[in-house]
């Protein structure tokens, strides 16, 4: 008989475990998983979905595994408590205590009881509930899929008295002024999304690359096309009346493949002219006359305030892979190309033809060099520094901003504990600038 009371004992500590399991499955589960595992023709899987799906079901179903709990964890507990009872007590009866222990002996004969108590409860919280617990959040999908059909027997079954629970749990709630909440969905903002990619990377799922391309979509959303852009200092283009074969010997000096065509000046940009169509012109004998306004091709013109996420739309959209950046005035700020947004995501794609020259380069007496095209964001992010200032995107412009004036060679500026100098012009430009802390004390 005792052999039989153990035997139901676990088998009620099993059946506790699994109604835990179903209620944190019907949690934790990830929709798209399971979506995908339907699709392929899982029976169970579209089971899960129903309950996944419908807020409603979903609630059903963890009324149903609570159901479940209780009346298991009643009859562990008249069970459980009544064998162990029975097993302990003849431990205590003819147990000899002296005789100023004979106060004691009541407390002696609750004792089995006390003991019966602890064993079930340890049980039924060890194996009963915390191990299928844990168990269930390392896969909650794989188990949701072996729970599904007796599950959903055991609901069908229980139906009529689910359906009274949820309807005096709604009374309840609607006595003291709430109600059920209709919808599960989880909504995180996209710094609690980046947070849970640096936990992921911290874990090993994804790799430090994967995390950065990740931040970089998230960030896209906010960036303009002018802190993107090719400046138009920077714009290698051509006149509208060049002939064919100095713009032929212009794109075998460069590394480029799109120049854009201007009639008088770079504020006037008529078209762009592909290195595709200088080819097909060489190849055609109606073309030895052929200019840069002939072979011009139709721009894109963007102002310089629309968001690199609307351009990407326009280059979908016209199927082109370049820009023209107008400033406020309708004069030409710069060009953008579909390569500098994606670099945005990727980084850095440099050209088997560039000479690499990394923007920000630490030289061995700790001396930075900057190139002065270089975003104050990046310079931010590289150096650890917070240089603020809304009215430039380049550490160029920020140190212009600074000093008021046009700068010249070896100027400097004092910002959030760094030392910036003025080291090459480009003309006016400021092409480069060094970097050190102002605790170094540079000799000038």
């Amino acid at each position: 008989m005792l052999v039989w009371s153990f035997l139901l004992i676990l088998l009620l500590v099993m059946l506790n475990a699994f109604f835990v399991s179903v209620e944190f499955a019907a949690v934790a589960s990830r929709r798209t998983r399971i979506e995908v595992l339907a699709e392929s023709g899982v029976h169970s899987a579209a089971i899960v979905k129903t309950w996944l799906e419908n807020p409603a079901a979903r609630d059903r179903l963890i009324a149903a595994s609570q159901l479940g709990i209780t009346l298991v964890s009643l009859a562990l507990g008249a069970v459980g408590e009544n064998t162990f009872e029975a097993l302990l007590a003849p431990l205590f009866e003819n147990l000899a205590l002296p005789a100023y222990l004979q106060r004691l002996v009541p407390l002696m004969a609750a004792l089995p009881l006390f003991l019966s108590l602890v064993i079930v409860t340890s049980l039924h919280v060890v194996f009963g509930e915390q191990v299928p617990k844990v168990a269930t959040l390392h896969d909650p999908e794989r188990f949701a899929l072996l729970a599904a059909r007796p599950m959903r027997i055991f609901s069908v079954v229980f139906k009529w008295f689910v359906d009274i629970l949820d309807w005096a749990t709604r009374q309840v709630l609607s006595l003291i002024g709430l109600r059920m909440v209709g919808e599960h969905l989880t909504v995180y903002t996209v710094e609690e999304i980046k947070q849970i990619l640096s936990e992921s990377e911290e874990g090993g799922v994804i790799r430090t690359p994967e995390r950065e391309m990740l931040d970089a979509i998230f960030d896209l959303g906010s960036l303009v096309v002018r802190q993107v852009m090719i400046p138009r200092t920077e714009i290698l283009a051509v006149e509208a009346d060049t002939p064919l074969q100095e713009i032929i010997q212009l794109t075998s000096q460069s590394t480029y493949t799109k120049f854009p065509v201007y009639e008088d000046s770079p504020d006037q940009i008529l078209g762009i002219v592909h290195v595709k169509d200088l080819i097909r012109a060489l190849q055609s004998p109606d073309c030895e006359s052929c200019t840069a306004r002939t072979l011009a091709r139709e721009p894109i013109f963007v102002p310089e305030t629309i968001s690199v996420n609307s351009l990407l739309q326009q280059f979908r959209d016209n199927r082109q892979h370049i820009a023209i950046v107008l400033d406020e005035f309708g004069g030409t700020a710069g060009l953008v190309t579909l390569e500098d947004l994606l670099e945005e995501i990727v980084g850095e794609v440099s050209d088997p033809f560039d000479s690499i020259t990394p923007e920000i380069q630490t030289m061995p007496d700790g001396l930075i060099l900057i190139d002065g095209l270089t975003l104050i964001e990046e310079v931010n992010q590289h150096l650890k520094l917070d240089l603020q200032d809304p009215d430039y995107d380049t550490i160029a412009g920020y140190v212009l901003g600074k000093l008021g004036r046009i700068p010249r060679a070896g100027d400097v500026v004092e910002s959030d504990g760094v030392q910036l100098r003025v080291e090459n012009l480009d003309g006016m430009r400021i092409a480069q600038l060094s970097l050190r802390p102002l605790n170094d004390n540079p000799s000038q």
